[in-house]
């Protein structure tokens, strides 16, 4: 029975994330300059020509890499975008981060490891930026929602301490006690500690 158009796709999405969670793997691995994109086609079990069907060159397959941060970022915007209480909308941006951290960590480990080679620095900090852009202007209007302030601070703070959490338990797995941290920057984002006086 010929397969249908439905079908196809979902082999072709498959493919894709294949090669691209091959691509970090060795990118992470052996480094960026390191890396070929025969290496790639190889580790994932594909032709090198099927992989070129997928992807132009070696710096097209490093960009839909560095895309995947955008793309997780996309989704918790958008599961907050229509939530008007603002602590609610707090509570979802930590809870999710260090839930898809500590259910990817594999993949935050090898994206960090990645994104931080010398010779990707200057795409990283493009999309880094962007997404930083993003992320303080979401967090600078729940805190001005709230009536904080110093909103802007408040963002940048709180965002300093994500990105804080996030490298200890990427460096430090099992060690670095991420539950209950995550319950002590709820409990500081709370309504109760952070309703103005």
């Amino acid at each position: 029975m010929p397969r249908t158009e439905k079908q196809f796709q979902s082999i072709r999405e498959k493919t894709r994330a294949q090669i691209l969670n091959t691509a970090l793997e060795l990118f992470a691995e052996k480094g960026f300059k390191g890396t070929t994109i025969s290496d790639i086609a190889k580790a994932a079990g594909i032709s090198k020509g099927l992989a070129y069907n997928y992807f132009n060159s070696k710096q097209d397959l490093m960009n839909a890499v560095l895309n995947l941060l955008i793309i997780e970022m996309e989704q918790l915007f958008a599961v907050i975008k229509d939530i008007p209480d603002p602590y609610k909308k707090l509570r979802i941006i930590i809870e999710t981060t260090f839930t898809n951290l500590e259910r990817d960590e594999k993949f935050w480990r090898l994206y960090t490891s990645f994104s931080l080679q010398p010779e990707v620095k200057d795409d990283t900090e493009v999309i880094a930026n962007g997404y930083l852009h993003e992320g303080f202007k979401l967090l600078e209007n729940i805190f001005k929602q709230i009536g904080i302030k110093n909103p802007k601070s408040e963002a940048k703070l709180l965002g300093a301490i994500i990105d804080g959490m996030s490298f200890h338990y990427i460096f430090n797995g099992e060690n670095y006690p991420l539950k209950q941290m995550t319950k002590f920057l709820l409990n500081k984002y709370s309504k109760g500690n952070l309703l103005p006086k």
